[in-house]
């Protein structure tokens, strides 16, 4: 998150942390920001420009959505699912407009709920569940203590009655679990050291009595889980000091390695790994790197769009709900080779940073032919196998070895599709391969606290086979087969509830076989196959959006018709495995545009593997 300031523009950074742990469950941490979004500022005149920050690559671009007003000298924070960028001055005055960046679809709006007064050269800090924006000025002599709370679940605003223990702008903020700190500022006559906390618990306000070394004004603020750094601003001259905050012994410390600039008025936002200060006044488009790990700084070379000052800056746009911070590597274990021919137990691992295919050389325990998987962040799970089987095969990150924890399912199967929640994974319908021939409605459910398995007794409306799923945070959507026999439906399975329903129908067509990647707003149906009368097999790319259960189709599609392929979702590309088809490369999905891309080739057809990442 960040704050700024005005002609003394400030801003501040926060990872959120601990708070959204449900139920001492990791898998629910959040994960760091995808990007970082710069907003507002001034480039001699105002502006509403928004550049957007990849963390994956460092390019810089504009989202091609703006804030809806121009400004400067503004305080910015984040919610999971929203950046909120407040206050400033635009043109004329001071405001006190808050506006809304949708992290999903990078469209900014005024939500109607604004700050208390209208004011700039403020300061935000956050915890999962408010944002606190504190201090600032409407013109000499009126100088703030107040902080105002803003809810993330309504959006309202409003006054808790804690204010700061000095009226105060031109600060600058940063968050631990517990506690919001905002230091530094200008009081009307000096910069001061001043350090005060909020206790996130209380919304108490006190100062700890660990200070900044010298009066500091207009600075930036990032943070990582243990330390806050307050780099830049003015002492009373423009500095390049990068200031330290330890969060458990709230001691202030200068680490040595400074920005390689002197300046003021900039702003700063952070992925899990590394801190980015940003323009500053003189006005500059420099982008400066802080390695959280060993606190070097370096210029990575990639700048904002124009030089800028007295902007604010946020992260978000989280990838998939699973894991700590970015995926690593996708996987294609399993499936059917034609070239031995029979089943595999060859696992593929693809870098999603350099895009090549390796074999980590930690095969399978067993061949694994149209299995279906779970994943938290541990593990990944495969169940079923064809011809049927009830083993599951437990496949390790850290080490990225397979074993076989002898908790199965409870039916022999070729299973149909799986999803997972959180907390559990779900295997879902599937058939018989010898007689009877028998297609199933039954979900089994695997706890993955400790890898049991059981039926909830809440089973699909109809019977799935060859499906293929996506999900957000609150519900699976199984893709089921369109034939003769089968409507093209989607079944939906409500997480809280492990409820089954029919949630809407495939578009434009159902499809068996079919291969899927997603982020958070969309999921991607690629490829498949018809049953009778067909079959017919198809490269058509359906894009399915997680908010509203409706299909669209993206205009871009694969280069061949395949079928019975693989996939696996970086946080910013969707990888698919040719499969059934006529190429050998995969097909990468760009998630923030939908644009198709040939990428690496697979060195052999490898039918009905299993895709996932950590």
């Amino acid at each position: 998150m960040a704050i700024v300031g005005d002609v003394f523009g400030l801003n501040a950074v926060y990872d959120r942390q601990i708070e959204n742990v449900e139920n001492n469950n990791f898998a629910s941490w959040p994960e760091s920001g995808v990007y970082g979004y710069y907003g507002g500022g001034s480039t001699a005149t105002k502006t509403d420009v928004i550049s957007r920050l990849d963390f994956s690559n460092e390019t810089v671009s504009n989202p091609g959505n703006n804030l809806i007003t121009a400004r400067s000298n503004l305080a910015a924070v984040s919610s999971s699912s929203y950046g909120y960028y407040a206050g400033g001055v635009d043109p004329l005055a001071p405001i006190n407009t808050i506006t809304r960046l949708d992290f999903s679809n990078e469209v900014a709006s005024d939500p109607g709920n604004n700050l208390t007064t209208e004011k700039s050269e403020l300061a935000a800090t956050s915890i999962s569940s408010y944002g606190y924006i504190g201090g600032g000025r409407n013109g000499p002599p009126s100088y703030y203590s107040t902080v105002d709370r803003l809810d993330f679940s309504n959006e309202t605003v409003s006054d808790p009655g804690n204010n700061l223990t000095t009226a105060i702008s031109n600060l600058a903020a940063v968050s631990s679990s517990s506690y919001g700190y905002y230091a530094g500022g200008y009081n009307g006559t000096n910069p001061i050291n001043t350090i005060t906390r909020l206790d996130f618990s209380n919304e108490t306000v006190s100062d700890p009595g660990k200070n900044l070394p010298t009066g500091t004004t207009r600075s930036a603020a990032t943070s990582s889980n243990s330390y806050g750094y307050f780099g830049g601003g003015w002492i009373p001259n423009p500095t390049n000091l990068i200031r330290k905050i330890d969060f458990f012994s709230e001691t202030v410390s200068e680490p040595g390695n400074n920005l390689p600039t002197a300046r003021e008025n900039l702003a700063a936002t952070s992925s899990s790994s590394y801190g980015y200060y940003a323009g500053g006044y003189v006005y500059t488009n420099l982008i400066q790197r802080l390695d959280f790990s060993s606190e070097t700084v370096s210029e990575p070379g990639k700048n904002l769009l124009t030089p800028n000052a007295y902007a604010a800056a946020v992260s978000g746009g989280a990838s998939v709900a699973r894991g700590l911070g970015y995926k690593t590597y996708g996987y294609f274990a399993g499936g059917f080779k034609p070239s031995i021919p029979g089943n595999s137990s060859t696992v593929k691992r693809l870098d999603f940073s350099t895009e090549l295919l390796s074999s980590p050389a930690k095969n399978l325990t067993s061949p694994r032919n149209e299995s279906n998987t779970v994943t938290n962040n541990n593990y990944s799970y495969f169940g079923g196998n064809d011809p049927g089987t009830n083993t599951i095969t437990r496949f390790d990150f850290s080490n990225e070895t397979s074993s076989d924890p002898g908790k199965n399912l409870s039916l022999s199967i070729n299973p149909g599709a799986s999803t997972e929640s959180f907390n559990y994974g779900y295997f879902i319908g599937g058939d018989r391969t010898s007689p009877p021939f028998t297609s199933y409605c039954t979900v089994m459910r695997l706890d993955f606290s400790n890898e049991t398995v059981s039926n909830p007794g809440k089973n699909t409306p109809v019977s799935i086979t060859d499906g293929s799923t996506v999900s957000n945070n609150h519900y699976g959507y199984i893709g089921r087969d369109n034939s003769v026999f089968y409507p093209p439906q989607i079944i939906k399975i409500n997480f809280s509830t492990e409820v089954t329903s029919v949630s809407t129908y495939w578009h434009p067509r159902g499809k068996a076989d079919a291969s899927t990647v997603q982020n958070n707003s969309y999921g991607y149906f690629c490829g498949g196959r018809n049953g009778p009368p067909g079959p017919f097999t198809y490269n058509t790319i359906s894009r399915f959006d997680l908010s509203s259960d409706t299909f669209s189709n993206p205009g871009n599609n694969l280069p061949s018709t395949t079928t019975v392929s693989s996939a696996s979702s970086s946080s910013f590309y969707g990888y698919i495995n040719p499969g059934l088809a006529s190429v050998l490369q995969m097909s990468k999905i760009d998630f923030s545009t939908d644009n198709l891309s040939l990428t690496t080739s697979f060195d052999e057809v490898v039918l009905y593997a299993s895709g996932f990442s950590n």
